[in-house]
């Protein structure tokens, strides 16, 4: 019974999939409420594709589920969404590069009447499962997504910690560790959102070759970033600003090293406390930058 139903999952799973990988007809316009609004996570992935924009709102309500709108198919005079039409340049570019970043378990491709004309959306796919009503008035018309708990007071907590927190021998050592972990919890949502590529190493490859990391990371001092070795294999990490995908696995592996080591001592302290305070430096930057993005 038991391998019944795991065949049965996979099969709709595999339902979800082929329904998302219908693509939408690319001569149409496309309504844009969440991630790829301008200003949001996934905009400037399209940027440059967006012919003409136009602010409008249609009279449909939107549910969270894993942090995200999705949309509801059922019109309702009670309730608006905000968004953007897009018309774009090239619209088989500009929507293969959304159905490669929106997941299949969240949303179906459709279409809705907008001021007479017909636009592609992506409506949430069971929208009934695993959904939250948005109970912020702001927020269930309009998606925000700096307003995001991890993005927003995740980020103030970990701040507050560092200015006054006295992070020394085992109880401090461990305070310090959850802040290094809370900041790689929001930047793993980050990339998960921005890139949803096949492993999280790929998504953490493509925000580290961000221009904006880039820059972010030469303006930090690096001389305390001493060399630190794998828990896994003892392979040796070295910080290097001249090569963003060392600094970005150097960052890492001193996370993992956090969730597979015990004990430390006081070096580490001063290590973790300089990597905590300039990684959040360089996330903050990049968060400033695409939340301003128009």
């Amino acid at each position: 019974m038991k391998e019944n139903n795991r065949g049965k999952n996979r099969l709709n799973n595999n339902e979800k999939k082929d329904n998302f990988d219908k693509k939408p007809d690319s001569n149409l316009p496309f309504f844009a409420y969440g991630i790829f609004k301008p200003g949001q996570i996934a905009y400037s992935k399209i940027k440059d594709l967006v012919l003409q924009k136009k602010e409008i709102s249609i009279n449909r309500p939107m549910k969270h589920r894993d942090g995200v709108p999705i949309l509801l198919k059922k019109e309702n005079e009670r309730y608006k969404t905000k968004g953007f039409l897009y018309d774009f340049s090239d619209g088989e570019k500009a929507y293969r590069i959304i159905c490669q970043t929106m997941p299949p378990a969240l949303y179906k491709w459709g279409t809705i009447d907008v001021e007479g004309e017909r636009a592609n959306v992506l409506f949430g796919l069971d929208p009934n499962s695993g959904s939250n009503y948005i109970e912020d008035d702001a927020d269930r018309e309009s998606y925000e997504g700096r307003n995001d708990p991890l993005f927003k007071e995740g980020i103030q907590l970990i701040k507050d910690n560092l200015e006054a927190g006295k992070f020394f021998w085992e109880k401090g050592f461990f305070q310090l560790q959850m802040n290094y972990m809370l900041l790689w919890s929001a930047i793993d949502r980050y990339c998960k959102l921005k890139y949803n590529k096949e492993s999280d190493y790929a998504n953490r490859r493509e925000l580290a070759q961000e221009k904006v990391f880039k820059d972010a990371l030469r303006r930090i001092e690096t001389d305390e970033y001493r060399t630190i070795y794998s828990s896994d294999d003892l392979s040796e990490r070295k910080f290097d600003v001249e090569n963003e995908i060392y600094c970005m696995n150097y960052y890492y592996t001193l996370r993992c090293n956090i969730v597979h080591r015990g004990k430390s001592s006081v070096r580490d302290v001063g290590l973790l406390r300089k990597a905590t305070e300039d990684l959040l430096q360089i996330f903050e930057t990049i968060l400033d930058e695409t939340f301003s993005e128009k």
